[in-house]
């Protein structure tokens, strides 16, 4: 027997709070009056572009995106943790509890990372930053990861992130340089 969520039910929302706001627009004219010449409505529409660009290479790329401040967002892949993820619908339907499989996947799941320890740019006060994907760059993940999820990083563990990054790195460099000596090697001119 599946005992379904009350849909009727009362909700919690947290609050929503936005960074693009009149007084970032007013701090950025202080701090920049050559852009003054710009309206509030401009001010959100670059950094939305700038900000949906910067989306759109950390899911083409596999190893994501450095950021100018510094720090790195990338898309790993990783195995589900949730032991009882149930298809609502279907066991409504089947009156029955039945479970996601994620057969698309092979049961993995796309993660979007931070991380301010990964870029060889040193930010200030670096331990302090956080980050939160956007509602746009969060369905952009989960329309292209099962299209070719095995492109991603795996991601073994929370505390491993960096860890298993530069590993990768690490690896790639020395395929493509033994792919690169292997071109250029010649056994017969040995100076």
């Amino acid at each position: 027997m599946f005992k379904a969520p009350d849909i009727k039910g009362p909700r919690f929302r947290k609050d929503h709070k936005t960074v693009l706001t009149k007084d970032l627009f007013k701090r950025f004219i202080n701090n920049h009056p050559e852009y003054s010449n710009i309206n509030v409505d401009l001010f959100k529409s670059i950094i939305r572009t700038c900000s949906s660009k910067m989306a759109n290479v950390a899911i083409k790329e596999r190893d994501g995106i450095a950021l100018p401040i510094g720090g790195s967002i990338f898309v790993g892949s990783t195995k589900i943790r949730i032991k009882n993820n149930y298809n609502i619908q279907a066991s409504i339907k089947a009156n029955a509890p039945i479970k996601h499989r994620n057969y698309d996947t092979d049961g993995h799941v796309a993660k979007i990372y931070y991380s301010p320890y990964l870029s060889k740019i040193a930010g200030r006060d670096r331990s302090m930053w956080s980050f939160k994907g956007h509602r746009d760059f969060r369905r952009k993940v989960s329309k292209e990861y099962p299209k070719n999820w095995k492109k991603y990083i795996m991601v073994t563990g929370l505390y491993k992130i960096v860890k298993d990054f530069n590993r990768h790195k690490t690896r790639n460099y020395l395929q493509e340089t033994k792919n690169r000596v292997e071109k250029t090697y010649n056994e017969f001119d040995l100076i």
